[in-house]
């Protein structure tokens, strides 16, 4: 993985982040920047934990991606370095959490995180009250049907 050059903390970890993300999440980068929120997702978490907490975490995902030689290999190191790990288990899951549901500790980012979570493009739907589908798309079979 190559990392751009440093200006600051969030420039030299912001491609780390999106990189574990796409791996916790199983969406591509491009999937996770077309929400329009990896950035402010990003700045989120930063300003919201001890930086030194966030910083560990991302220098084990930069360690995990940088050994990893293959997906399956990536998987094993996730799940023992960052999903199952007594200190890095709760920032994992809120990570996966804040793109999936827009939340951190239940408590929605931004007005366009709750629209934007991953979880409606997962099951295939819309966010109720948001994103409506159009007038009789009911009558449209789904495409994976």
């Amino acid at each position: 993985m190559r990392i751009n050059e440093i200006i600051n903390i969030n420039d030299f970890y912001y491609e780390v982040f999106m990189s574990i993300s796409k791996a916790l999440t199983g969406f591509s980068i491009e999937e996770l920047q077309s929400t329009g929120l990896s950035i402010e997702y990003y700045n989120y978490i930063l300003n919201s934990m001890e930086s030194g907490t966030f910083v560990e975490f991302l220098s084990v995902s930069k360690s995990i991606l940088e050994t990893s030689s293959n997906e399956d290999e990536l998987k094993k190191n996730i799940t023992d370095s960052l999903v199952t790990a007594k200190d890095m288990k709760v920032i994992t899951s809120k990570i996966i959490n804040v793109w999936y549901l827009g939340s951190w500790n239940g408590t929605y980012i931004t007005q366009l995180s709750y629209t934007e979570g991953l979880i409606w493009k997962l099951m295939e739907s819309h966010p109720p009250g948001a994103k409506q589908p159009g007038f009789k798309s009911w009558s449209v079979k789904p495409f994976n049907s």
